[in-house]
């Protein structure tokens, strides 16, 4: 009774509470590095709006973002109608896949990358070309150009990528943008784009003017400390937008969302200390790993990919002593979190990393 295409996936799973996961180990505290949030928290101008804000519970929120949407037109000189707004980048992935796929046609993505571009081609019934990040953690750009084919009707491009960390330039991404047929979507996501410090760097609204076929991805869960509000956007052409429109629920973004988004945009004060902290703890941690001789990519991100050969076993000793990280393949993701949370957890992270390449390998 169920699409046939759900049988290879996974409902999300996100684990046991930070409660339940203290009660299980017998811990007083667990720090959260397993999900690239800001750990310095919303700018307090948030609060404020929030408690100000006349919520009229019994009134739907406004469905066009208005107040939001203007903002972030004059800051990012964009026309108010090339936005789309979205419960988070989430939602914005399930309508793009939506909007654009279905059965026989096909994405290319790289991998590892941001899980939920292949989650949501699968729902619609569309085939997934997976292709190996390079040696460093990077898109491998020209394998993703020879993957496409007539198909091919989405191409997604983490910049910075989730959970590597690592980046195409502009060189690379203009290089890649030129190649792709127009009639592809490319998606880029820049959801870590504030983190990032690289002067080679591509700012993806660039391509738009001459690029009908290119849409950005931006969100306020990561910068902005807004996760739990569930708050992202697009930007594209107006072909584009209004065709993800079609998809869209009406009233998607709750009012407080609204209200608190707007908040954050403006205290740019307060985001400024935030990137600048995590660059300062970064440093740190990177000058650690250097120094013990501990492998990882270079970052762009709010997060740092830690290559070991037993990533479950390196989390869960990590976990065992009240951090959170996640693993992957080959690797763990880990948070940039404060600078003494930080220190605290890079010496658990090397006795993880001693006992478990003591361990005999399975």
């Amino acid at each position: 009774m169920f699409k046939k295409n759900l049988e290879s996936l996974r409902a999300y799973d996100p684990g046991p509470s930070v409660d339940a996961i203290k009660k299980i180990y017998g811990l007083k505290h667990m720090i959260k590095l397993d999900s690239n949030e800001n750990v310095y928290g919303a700018s307090p101008n948030v609060r404020d709006a929030i408690i100000n804000d006349a919520l009229l519970p019994e009134l739907y929120p406004d469905c066009e973002n208005t107040d939001l949407r203007l903002e972030l037109s004059q800051r990012l000189s964009v026309k108010p109608e090339q936005f789309l707004f979205g419960a988070g980048l989430d939602e914005i992935i399930v309508l793009v896949s939506r909007a654009f796929l279905a059965a026989g046609d096909s994405i290319v993505m790289a991998w590892p990358t941001f899980y939920e571009y292949y989650c949501h081609a699968q729902i619609e019934g569309a085939t997934t070309r997976k292709i190996p990040c390079d040696k460093n953690g990077k898109h491998d750009w020209k394998a993703m150009l020879h993957a496409i084919d007539a198909t091919t009707k989405v191409v997604w491009i983490c910049n910075p990528n989730n959970p590597t960390g690592t980046y195409l330039s502009k060189v690379e991404l203009d290089q890649f943008i030129q190649n792709v047929p127009k009639n592809v979507l490319v998606v880029i996501d820049e959801a870590y784009i504030d983190f990032v410090t690289a002067n080679d760097f591509p700012n993806g609204l660039d391509y738009l003017p001459t690029n009908d076929n290119v849409l950005i991805l931006r969100t306020f869960s990561k910068s902005y400390g807004l996760a739990s509000f569930r708050i992202g956007y697009a930007v594209g052409s107006l072909r584009i937008i209004e065709e993800i429109g079609k998809v869209r629920p009406p009233f998607n973004n709750p009012r407080l969302s609204q209200v608190a988004a707007l908040a954050g945009l403006k205290d740019d004060d307060f985001k400024e200390k935030c990137l600048k902290k995590n660059r300062e703890v970064l440093a740190m941690t990177t000058s650690f790993l250097d120094n013990k001789s501990i492998p990882y990519y270079d970052t762009q991100a709010n997060f740092i990919y830690i290559k070991t050969s037993e990533p479950k076993q390196v989390a869960l000793y990590c976990k065992e002593n009240g951090f959170l990280i996640n693993a992957f393949q080959d690797g763990v993701r880990v948070t940039i979190g404060k600078m003494e949370d930080m220190k605290t957890f890079l010496n658990v992270l090397e006795k993880a990393l001693l006992e478990t390449s003591a361990e005999p390998s399975n």
